[in-house]
């Protein structure tokens, strides 16, 4: 029954914070809208830089948003610490994503490690899940 318990919660977790980081991505889509409203002053490389990390706040939401609605936590504790772990880096990865897009495009105009390292952090916590689905069958 507790096992049960703990499943839910960090399903719903995932849901409720792709849901969250769902809206996030809306309202950085309405901040660009307002905040550069005439595009054609702004140089090519930063609007594509402001539209990359905004995708890359809805890349996080949509990973989140799956494992709320598909996570099936192991029954064997090692499989669960993955699964753990996956979901904790899956966090400080869209944490990242959302720090680097308002760094990188409001603050330094340009690229830095922020996106590079959550980008990679979401490789790892996915891979740290998909380990542990398999260790499942």
């Amino acid at each position: 029954m507790r096992d049960k318990f703990v499943y839910k919660r960090v399903s719903w977790f995932h849901l409720i914070f792709g849901i969250l980081l769902f809206i996030l991505f809306t309202v950085t889509g309405r901040f660009m809208r307002v905040d550069f409203p005439d595009k054609d002053t702004i140089s090519p490389e930063l609007r594509v830089l402001m539209r990359s990390r905004h995708i890359y706040i809805l890349f996080s939401a949509l990973i989140h948003l799956v494992l709320g609605a598909y996570l099936r936590m192991g029954t064997d504790m090692r499989i669960r610490l993955l699964q753990y772990a996956g979901s904790l880096i899956l966090v400080a990865s869209s944490v990242y994503l959302v720090w680097a897009f308002i760094t990188e495009t409001y603050t330094l105009q340009h690229f830095s490690d922020l996106s590079r390292n959550g980008i990679y952090a979401a490789l790892a916590g996915v891979g740290l899940h998909l380990f542990g689905g398999f260790a499942k069958r």
